[in-house]
């Protein structure tokens, strides 16, 4: 019996000794598993400044606001959720970020480059071999100046299960096998195509070895304390912040459409929040460094008569006070402005379900409203 009994409580030290060293390890795990927060703390702007822009998005305004000059900030909802059910807009809701998502996306391939993982003006064929474009590089996807095909222009004629959403291995495997024929050739000229940020999503998995959301989420969200954010399918279940639905004008988007499920070009969800967190992660120097910060704002052509042009993930505007960083996006219902001055630490962030009330957003004339802002 004796040396039964020994046997047993060895047994059950060495099983108490394990379990203790994987809650150990759990523990560790969950300290580097968090997310930063922003120390500062922010005063209101002036009334009247405040009054205008109430003025301005009290009539038929369905979203929310925010807006920021320094240590100054204003941030609102406004309208409603549902018009028709009379749902009051939350100031947390997360909205489909449209094309706002290609800032994401440039900011974690540059990344990657920032790490010497990626060369910007290699090949995408050095990375992935089975890459049918042999002379476009990760620079050109980064500023539409690929020259190729728009994928969104193909699938419906030969996707045929629209039941499920595509994924951007899908994604990947059909331009691959169908190689739609480029609209130019490479750097010939700026030609806006999502095809180009679908395909950094799968070069980013590549080189990472982590999935396109894993990566994103410890590389931008965490880093900047983006708690709120995620992608199509991979919302944490954590995250109880309501998501708004589409709207244009009586349609409701509320139906699964199968290319949501694509990723890079579109479908990350976020606030006014935490899309103003991007932005202080990005001024504050806490993603890329000086020169690729530089080199995001540097146009890749000469402005159009609107004073526009792309850098790298970003489109660029010049005005009068200077140049805004900046993208807006539009997907299903959704329409987004994500504007940035970076030399003036000021942004601002306008998220709206509703295409009437996108109509009435003036980007440039509120970002003078800003500058100038008390």
């Amino acid at each position: 019996m004796m040396p039964r009994l020994l046997v047993f409580s060895l047994l059950l030290f060495l099983f108490v000794q394990c379990n203790t060293s994987v809650n150990s390890k759990k523990k560790s795990v969950a300290i580097t598993d968090s997310f930063y927060t922003l120390p500062d703390s922010f005063t209101s702007f002036s009334k009247s400044f405040t009054d205008s822009l109430d003025a301005y998005f009290s009539h038929d305004f369905n979203g929310t606001v925010l807006m920021t000059k320094g240590h100054k900030q204003f941030k609102k909802a406004y309208g409603y959720a549902d018009a028709y059910k009379k749902e009051k807009m939350p100031l947390n809701g997360l909205f489909q970020l449209a094309s706002v998502s290609k800032t994401i996306t440039g900011v974690a391939t540059l990344l990657l480059v920032q790490r010497k993982q990626i060369n910007i003006d290699s090949s995408v064929k050095s990375y992935l071999k089975d890459f049918p474009y042999s002379d476009v590089t990760v620079r050109q996807l980064l500023n539409h100046r690929s020259g190729l095909a728009n994928y969104m222009y193909f699938t419906d004629v030969y996707w045929q299960d629209t039941g499920r959403c595509m994924c951007n291995k899908d994604f990947y495997d059909f331009m691959v096998k169908h190689q739609p024929t480029p609209y130019l050739k490479p750097d010939v000229s700026f030609s806006y195509c999502n095809s180009n940020f679908a395909f950094l999503a799968v070069l980013i998995e590549e080189i990472s070895g982590k999935s396109f959301p894993e990566f994103v989420r410890e590389n931008i969200f965490k880093p900047c304390g983006m708690r709120n954010t995620f992608f199509y399918g991979y919302k944490p279940a954590a995250n109880h912040s309501p998501v708004m639905t589409g709207r244009f004008d009586k349609y409701v988007y509320n139906e699964t459409y199968y290319m949501d499920g694509i990723l890079g070009d579109k479908s990350a969800y976020s606030s006014v929040e935490d899309m103003f967190l991007f932005h202080r992660g990005l001024l504050d120097g806490r993603l890329l460094n000086k020169d690729l910060m530089a080199m995001l704002q540097t146009p890749s052509f000469g402005p159009n008569i609107y004073g526009g042009s792309y850098g790298l993930g970003f489109r660029l505007k010049l005005t009068p006070n200077g140049q805004w960083t900046y993208h807006n996006g539009w997907w299903r219902g959704f329409w987004t402005f994500f504007w940035n001055r970076f030399d003036k630490d000021i942004c601002f962030v306008i998220l709206t379900n509703n295409h009437s009330s996108a109509g009435q957003v003036d980007e440039v004339m509120l970002g003078q409203w800003l500058i100038d802002a008390k």
